[in-house]
């Protein structure tokens, strides 16, 4: 990491160029993918915690915007219906708000921000996905359940999507992947009916 933000500050004219690049690779990558049915697009930046607020505004929020105005434009030049769009900034809590007016329908979080406090920065417009921390899933069945009901009624039903705050780990059990949807299945009912 200390070798990719070397060059971020050394050569910044260069990142940008690559950053380009990049987006320009991604952008049909990511229309292709609703040519072949994709129903939704998330796009990860996962290491905007690494980054921090200078370095992220600088380098990574221009290509974040970039990407959803472009990917939007092609599809719809494309004559094909538009799909939902996640960003998910690992750790990226300080540009809460920026994310939520980048051109998303939804922001990921991880599980290192508060639900009610995101919902605070990001106002009542945009959905949140998110965020149980993934090592909860180590924990019994139990406490799996526990922990999935206390994120749903963090969250609220209201635009809301239920999700672990980064991906699973290779050694994670399988049956308590399935403990973690069985209860999101369950509670989000709950919600729903209360």
């Amino acid at each position: 990491m200390a070798q990719a933000k070397r060059w971020l500050y050394q050569r910044p004219k260069a990142s940008h160029q690559l950053l380009r690049i990049l987006t320009d690779a991604l952008v049909p990558y990511l229309v292709g993918q609703v040519v072949a049915g994709a129903q939704a697009l998330q796009l990860f930046e996962s290491h905007a915690g690494h980054l921090g607020p200078l370095l992220f505004s600088k380098f990574a929020l221009p290509y974040i915007r970039d990407v959803a105005k472009r990917v939007k434009a092609r599809l719809q030049e494309a004559g094909l219906a538009p799909v939902p769009m996640i960003i998910f900034a690992k750790d990226g809590h300080f540009a809460l708000e920026e994310l939520a007016q980048a051109g998303y329908e939804v922001v990921g979080l991880d599980w290192t921000v508060a639900p009610q406090k995101a919902r605070e920065r990001v106002g009542k417009n945009v959905t949140l996905q998110g965020n149980l921390d993934p090592c909860a899933l180590y924990a019994p069945e139990e406490e799996i359940g526990r922990l999935v009901r206390q994120m749903l009624d963090d969250f609220g039903p209201q635009r809301y999507i239920a999700n672990l705050g980064h991906g699973l780990y290779p050694d994670m059990d399988p049956e308590h992947v399935g403990t973690f949807v069985d209860a999101v299945h369950r509670y989000s009912r709950v919600l729903r009916q209360n």
